[in-house]
């Protein structure tokens, strides 16, 4: 959403396990949904982090 026509979403950060059944879901989106996800939104940064032995999360980082 842009605000005065700025994007107030910057940056989201993925985090994951790459071995973790409760990451299986992220996984799956990732390597169906993500990349046309960054071709649609060319002005947000995202960013994927693998984070062993922890449940995924996904993080925004707004800019204010």
């Amino acid at each position: 959403m842009a605000l005065r026509g700025v994007w107030q979403l910057q940056k989201l950060v993925v985090n994951y396990c790459d071995w973790g059944g409760s990451s299986r879901g992220i996984r799956a989106f990732m390597e169906a949904h993500l990349p046309a996800f960054k071709e649609k939104n060319p002005h947000l940064e995202v960013v994927t982090e693998l984070v062993r032995g922890q449940h995924p999360n996904l993080k925004g980082i707004y800019s204010s």
